[in-house]
Parts: structure tokens; sequence; C-alpha cells
């Protein structure tokens, strides 16, 4: 009878082991899938502030020339 448990104990030990090794093999794949969707996420951020200052300077280009042509108008 102790053998049995014996061997009942070491198959639960060995199953809890490759459990926790799977486990962290999963860890690892999340932690380097959020690696990479933190670099994404870094680059779109970056890609969106570059596009938010083009279009801010686009749209104050166009307010100076819009202001220069009524000022234009306003001479005439």
């Amino acid at each position: 009878m102790n053998n049995e448990l014996l061997h009942h104990l070491e198959q639960r030990i060995n199953e809890a082991v490759e459990e926790i090794s799977s486990l962290r093999q999963r860890i690892s794949e999340l932690e380097m899938q959020n690696y990479e969707l933190s670099e994404e996420k870094n680059e779109l951020e970056t890609n969106l502030t570059q596009r938010s200052e083009q279009q801010s300077n686009w749209e104050s280009s166009l307010s100076e020339m819009l202001n220069r042509l009524n000022q234009l108008d306003n001479k005439q």
C-alpha cells in the first residue's frame, strides 16, 4: 500500500512539474508578446505625435495665409 501511495504521489509531482514548466513557457511567450506590443504602441504613439504636430503646423500655416489674404482684401 505504501508503494502504491508513493507511486501515486510521484505521478502527481511529475504532473505538477510538467504543468509548472508549461506555465513558465506560456509566461515567457506572453512576456515576449507584451514586449512586442509595447514596442508597437510606442511606434504608434510617436507616429500620432508627429502627425498631430504636422497637422498643427498645417493649420497654423493656413491660418497665416488666410490672415494675409484678409489683410490684402482690407487694403483694397
